[in-house]
């Protein structure tokens, strides 16, 4: 048995203060006097009790049990402000974490950093370039990987890894697995370019107009944009093995944990150079009986450019949080949640756009989710947990531009077949618009037992998870009788055409994933010295395919200021909605034009091939990892290092199929008065393409980071924090890489190469960025002046020289041709070269540097005032890539200005 009482340091008693025994899972909370009691741990266990309570520090303690009771006199808790002696400024590794790799961004930290969304928070992590905050664009994050740079971040390995790492929340991951976001990519090519995009838009001659926009995020990871930063209490980034609990994700893990209880008001604003952000939260006991209520709001107002505002961003998040404890020893706890927010994104009409385009990402979202966890005072079972989550939404993208031609072709028709089309007027309003609703469920059931073997102690958790997604939206509302420009028939000429219709998403079938895990937590002893293991598989069935995942953490200390670390792991993320069900494709292929200017007197006969992928056979993407670690303590330097080797392997994208078709030839004879008289003289040969989601992506990650934290020195009141890595990625794929190279001028040469067939995708990439930080921290005046000198050491993308030169291609018609022995200077297919200079190889030509200032001023315990500024001293150098584009490392100068006040 453990009990103490936590109390101020007025040595006045805290109620509701939250304590969490890490190697048990076990809960609880103080009564009215400060006081707690926890039951039924081994005897001589080493367990870790963590007390958490609203505007105070969090504290982590050790603790052996001892026979009888463990009593652990007065805890005392400090107060979260800049008056205190040892705050974090850094995030660390912790050893005592989940895993070997973990990073601790804890609240100390939160508070010290001006962040919209939590993905600034993530500036901790290292070897990741520092990104000032914005809400401008969709924000992914990849963890341990280097591809090449693309301008949207949507490129298919991109979208792979962000889409392989989980969000989780309060114990309940935040799946994307609903979101079905995109035009059907049976069409429109490769996963990136399937998503409703805007026109370019900005000032135009001023160098920021942008060439196109999407707040998308399908086949990726959640928009972290979507998740406030007010009310985290602490943030756990997993970038190597996860524990065997957490389950579908190939690339790592973000553990989210919410504050919840009593605390007073804090009133949070902040003014950015291009948004505002205003922030309320609050948490009070309802009575000793029903516990406690956490309320917040979060409201941010952005633009891409003040000047203009025509790229826009608002967001509003609410949330409650009610937590209470049942039984006379308090040994259930409870924590009831509800959140909702709404995201108004989008592209304004632009006066000097003459198409009058228009364009919105809005979307809101509402989870309800409650999370039980009932401790055992004697036996086997240590705790009992569930987690349940539902959370629905509504999602809508949606475009509409002026259409100005001749006349439109068009044809409903959804069966394969030749149908005959339909004229219509060329002048419309061309509107796209994808309506989702994402319903997703998850529940989790865990237990902890603890049992001994000898003198190890062994903490065992096991359980099971299951998580439900479907989609109720309407889907791809498209009317064929209304073609935007990228799928329609030119009327001026009969050039071949993939089409869109109606796709209702409520057609997918309900994606049901279920998983099972067991993990043995202990530590024993290896000559002496302590051995701790984190050891566990876990299985899963995702889209009909078993899985087996053993994982395993150990670190080995050989004495109290060096410790040896070794992770493996197997993990499995089963596909989205959007791969499983991509909705039929359809494409035309025009046959007949026979128009006089009259519809009476013309007919336009089209074929239409109709495709409905099954994508039964798509298996979940793999991810197999080994990390070894080191963490070095000496005179209060504390040096972390993480090498690992990561082999993702059935990673989902979508490949092209080329067919060939033979159809009737027709002629037509205009009659006044009458439809033309339409006569078949023969047949011709007509291509198809379309894409499929295949498991075509592999990729091969080494790479290791380090951090490294100074002590004070104690002259100047200054800490440093030096970190960095180094990334290296190979990547390809399976299927061949196709490419269209058609000249403004086509030949008639029927064997002319229209779409050259060149080897499989594989190229290397590295990636290195180092940043020094130096914190300065004055407790007697409440201040803290932080200074990071970052530095962007490499960036280079390699791809094979062979990887230019076609291995065949396909003429007009998709008949297939092999090249052997390539010749630049043939008619047919010299043209399918690809220059050095097109391949356009990133490489960093010298060592790039940036800087960034953040001051935090506390006044009297209940004001603090922040003001930070990325890229200080406007250092923003270029450099000429090898295609001849200027590129700029550095983003301007972007400053911003936080209030905060506790009331």
């Amino acid at each position: 048995m453990v009990t103490g009482k936590v109390v101020d340091p007025q040595n006045k008693p805290l109620e509701l203060v939250n304590i969490k025994i890490v190697e048990t899972n076990q809960y609880a909370i103080t009564d009215k006097y400060g006081t707690f009691r926890v039951n039924g741990s081994e005897t001589n266990n080493v367990l870790t009790l963590e007390f958490s309570y609203i505007g105070y520090q969090k504290l982590s303690l050790p603790i052996t049990v001892k026979a009888g009771e463990t009593n652990l006199g007065n805890i005392q808790l400090k107060v979260l402000d800049l008056s205190l002696e040892n705050i974090e400024i850094n995030a660390k590794r912790n050893y005592s974490g989940s895993t070997n790799s973990s990073l601790i961004i804890t609240r100390d930290m939160i508070e010290q950093t001006p962040a919209l969304s939590v993905n600034d928070l993530l500036n901790q992590i290292p070897n990741r370039k520092i990104q000032p905050p914005s809400l401008q664009n969709v924000q992914n994050i990849n963890l341990r990987a280097a591809y090449a740079p693309t301008t949207d971040g949507k490129g298919a390995f991109e979208l792979n890894n962000a889409f392989g790492i989980a969000i989780i929340m309060d114990g309940n991951t935040i799946s994307n697995n609903a979101n079905m976001q995109s035009y059907n990519p049976g069409r429109s090519g490769g996963v990136g370019s399937s998503f409703l995009q805007s026109g370019s838009y900005g000032i135009r001659g001023t160098g920021d107009d942008k060439t196109g926009y999407t707040g998308d995020y399908t086949f990726g990871g959640t928009d972290l944009r979507q998740i406030p930063a007010d009310n985290i209490e602490s943030i756990e980034v997993i970038s190597g093995i996860a524990p065997a609990k957490y389950g579908d994700l190939t690339d790592g893990a973000i553990i989210i944990e919410r504050q919840a209880g009593k605390s007073p008001a804090y009133v949070r604003m902040q003014l950015r150079d291009n948004a505002t952000s205003y922030g309320f939260s609050k948490g009070f006991e309802i009575s000793p009986k029903y516990g406690a209520v956490n309320v917040g709001i979060n409201y941010v107002n952005s633009f891409q450019d003040n000047r203009d505002k025509l790229k826009a961003y608002r967001r509003i998040t609410t949330n409650a949080m009610w937590s209470n404890a049942f039984g006379k020893s308090k040994q259930l706890k409870n924590t009831f949640s509800i959140d909702y927010g709404r995201n108004l994104d989008g592209i304004k009409f632009d006066p000097d756009d003459e198409k009058s385009t228009r364009t919105k990402f809005d979307s809101w979202n509402l989870s309800v989710a409650n999370r039980s966890n009932y401790r055992f005072s004697t036996g086997f079972l240590k705790n009992v947990g569930l987690n349940l989550r539902y959370s629905e939404g509504h999602q809508i993208s949606y475009k509409e531009e002026l259409v100005n031609d001749p006349y439109v072709l068009y044809t409903t028709a959804t069966t394969t077949g030749i149908h005959e089309g339909t004229y219509d007027t060329g002048v419309y309003t061309a509107k796209s618009l994808i309506d989702g609703r994402p319903v997703t469920a998850s529940a989790n059931l865990d237990f902890t037992g603890g049992f001994t073997t000898g003198t190890i102690v062994h903490n065992l958790s096991f359980g099971t998870s299951l998580n439900y997604s479907a989609n109720k939206g309407l889907g791809q509302t498209i009317d064929p009788n209304e073609p935007r420009s990228g799928a329609k028939v030119a009327s001026t000429s009969l050039g071949t055409k993939s089409s869109e219709r109606f796709y209702d998403f409520r057609l997918a079938i309900a994606q049901k994933d279920i998983g099972f895990y067991v993990e043995d937590l202990f530590t024993a002893s290896l000559l002496g010295k302590p051995l701790n293991v984190r050891a566990g598989v876990r299985s899963d069935i995702q889209n009909g395919y078993a899985s087996f995942s053993p994982r395993t953490n150990m670190n080995y200390e050989l004495s109290k200021t060096f410790r040896l670390g070794f992770a493996y792991g197997l993990s499995y993320k089963s596909p989205g909605l959007a791969q499983r069900y991509p909705g039929p494709t359809f494409f035309e292929i025009p046959l007949l034009n026979a128009y006089n200017g009259k519809v009476n007197e013309s007919t336009y006969l089209v074929y239409v091939e109709r495709y409905d992928p099954t994508n039964i056979g798509l298996k979940p993407a793999k991810s197999e990892s080994i990390e070894l670690s080191a963490q070095i303590k000496i005179h209060k330097f504390n040096l972390s290092v993480s090498a690992y080797n990561k082999k993702s392997r059935n990673g989902i994208s979508t490949v092209q199929n080329l067919q060939t078709i033979d159809l009737p030839t027709y002629t037509a004879t205009i009659n006044p008065g009458a439809k033309p008289t339409i006569t078949q003289n023969g047949t011709k040969p007509y291509a198809i393409n379309y894409f499929t989601f295949k498991n075509d992506l592999s990729s091969d990650n080494q790479g290791f980071e380090v951090i490294l934290n100074t002590p004070e020195l104690k002259a100047i009141k200054t800490s440093f924090n030096l970190s960095g890595g180094l990334f290296r990625t190979a990547y390809g794929a399976i299927a061949n890489t196709l490419s269209n190279k058609i000249p403004s001028t086509i030949p008639t040469d029927p064997n002319y190469a229209y779409i050259g067939v060149y080897e499989p995708i594989s190229k290397k990439a590295y990636y290195s960025n180092g940043r020094v930080t130096s914190v300065t921290h004055i407790p007697k005046l409440s201040l803290v002046v932080s200074f990071v000198a970052e530095f962007d050491l490499l960036n280079k993308t390699i791809s094979n020289a062979s990887s230019r030169i076609p291995i065949g291609y396909y003429n007009r018609f998709n008949q297939y041709t092999a090249i052997t022995n390539f010749d630049k200077n043939n008619a047919s297919y010299g043209h399918l070269y690809i220059t050095p200079e097109e391949q356009a190889e990133n490489d960093l030509p010298r060592i790039i540097s940036n800087y960034h200032l953040s001051i935090a001023k506390e006044i009297k315990k209940r004001f603090k005032f922040a003001f930070n500024v990325y890229n200080v001293f406007n250092h923003r150098p270029y450099y000429i890539t090898t295609s001849g584009t200027y590129k700029y490392p550095n983003s301007s100068p972007t400053f911003g200005a936080e209030l905060s006040i506790k009331l």
